[in-house]
């Protein structure tokens, strides 16, 4: 089971609307899977009541709860968990991204929101080191203002996804009945959007899979030449 965070140190970025279409991307991929929803607020709970029972799964939750709730949906054969986080309770998201195999970090191309996206990748490596990128949301069709978001963070060296998230009327118009653009306009701009999001998601999973099963390999023989 991979579990991945949406973490960000400013309010609006679309952390929600990102976990909710991951989490469908998934499903629509063959595999189960579920969002945790960490916000007092319970967006995305309110988007699953809208929803009704179509997957993914929505789990509110705590930070007390977080490891508890995580066990419960291995057991359940969750393929992929997404954790939607608090803006402003960084215990929490050190919480979320300390259990996490990824942390991607949304971020709107306006100066505050590109403030905060060093202080949210350093919430997202305290107790370790782990795959972290940035995806550009909300983005304008007109202007080049996400290009320059782009080249600041890229600065700075971060990671950045190559697809970015539009300012769409789809994700509103879809949020209404608790669906995302790849279930209401599955052949359209936001949906192709997010599933490249959600490619280029898997893509470092797997990476990450193939470095664990080679360092595994590695600690095997090095096991059987000192025995």
């Amino acid at each position: 089971m991979y579990v991945i965070s949406l973490l960000a140190q400013k309010g609006g970025s679309g952390k929600t609307t990102l976990a909710e279409c991951l989490a469908v991307a998934a499903t629509q991929d063959g595999k189960l899977a579920a969002i945790l929803d960490m916000d007092p607020q319970g967006t995305a709970r309110s988007w699953k009541q809208r929803r009704g029972a179509d997957d993914p799964a929505v789990i509110s939750m705590t930070m007390a709860n977080l490891d508890e709730e995580l066990v419960r949906a291995r057991d359940a054969g969750a393929d992929m968990v997404f954790i939607d986080t608090p803006a402003r309770l960084s215990d929490w998201a050190m919480e979320a991204a300390r259990v996490s195999d990824l942390v991607i970090v949304p971020s709107r191309a306006t100066v505050k929101d590109l403030e905060r996206v060093e202080a949210s990748i350093k919430l997202a490596t305290v107790y370790a080191i782990r795959p972290v990128f940035v995806v550009l949301t909300q983005v304008r069709p007109c202007g080049d203002r996400h290009v320059q978001a782009e080249q600041f963070i890229t600065a700075k060296r971060f990671p950045v996804c190559p697809a970015q998230i539009g300012d769409r009327v789809s994700y509103q118009d879809s949020d209404v009945a608790g669906l995302t653009p790849l279930e209401t306009e599955p052949a359209g701009k936001g949906a192709d959007e997010m599933r490249r999001v959600y490619r280029f998601t898997r893509e470092l999973l797997s990476q990450l899979q193939t470095k664990k099963a080679n360092h595994e390999q590695a600690g095997e023989k090095s096991d059987r030449r000192a025995g």
